[in-house]
């Protein structure tokens, strides 16, 4: 093979990987027995706060019930068991089952800010990216009067105010308001399995910002 075709072929392979890595949503609830089984990786226990990419399988059972919010197009959805779904770009596709699930399109606003939830495999590389370069009217008051607009529509039960909130505080390094959010949260939701992940997530992930800052 010459010069030029091993390159060539080697930058499409790049390219390739790069498509298949893409995270296209984020799972933003769970509860029940829900498997993820992702492209050539044996089915493992899904974890709230996963970023998913296409063609991942999700595959629940009784009565478990999820909730995934898609990047592109701000497409929420909440699923209850059985069923088995493939993550597309926007939307699932139902493999097994009859199931339909709530549909619901989220603010912009907030889509772009649950985007950046940090990974719970730690990886905070992008993410302390995103803090360097973070817009100028995207200050600290903008980002409370975006959420107390949101808390005011949303469920009581419904968590994504405070995600974004919670992920805004990370990205503005503000990590005294986010710990304190944790906090009330903790206070109003003690034993939630979801909960528990969210404070390893973001208690992990103010270490490692506060690491890269010094």
């Amino acid at each position: 093979m010459t010069k030029t075709g091993w390159f060539g072929g080697a930058i499409l392979a790049l390219v390739s990987f790069g498509a298949l890595a893409a995270e296209v949503g984020l799972i933003t609830a769970v509860s029940g027995n829900v498997k993820l089984q992702e492209e050539k990786a044996a089915a493992s226990e899904l974890k709230p706060f996963v970023k998913v990419r296409e063609r991942d399988l999700l595959m629940m059972e009784g009565t478990s019930r999820l909730q995934v919010v898609y990047f592109e197009g701000g497409r929420q959805e909440t699923w209850q068991g059985p069923v088995v779904l493939e993550i597309g770009n926007g939307s699932s596709k139902t493999l097994k089952g009859s199931l339909q699930p709530e549909v619901k399109t989220l603010p912009a606003i907030l889509v772009k800010q649950l985007s950046k939830t940090p990974s719970p495999d730690g990886n905070v590389k992008s993410g302390m990216i995103r803090m360097r370069s973070i817009p100028p009217y995207e200050k600290l008051e903008t980002v409370e009067k975006n959420y107390e607009e949101m808390r005011k529509q949303a469920d009581a039960k419904d968590r994504n105010p405070e995600l974004y909130l919670l992920a805004s505080y990370l990205e503005l390094r503000e990590f005294d308001k986010l710990e304190n959010v944790l906090r009330q949260l903790n206070e109003k939701g003690s034993g939630d399995q979801d909960l528990a992940a969210l404070n390893m997530l973001y208690s992990r992930a103010v270490r490692e910002a506060k690491s890269a800052g010094k």
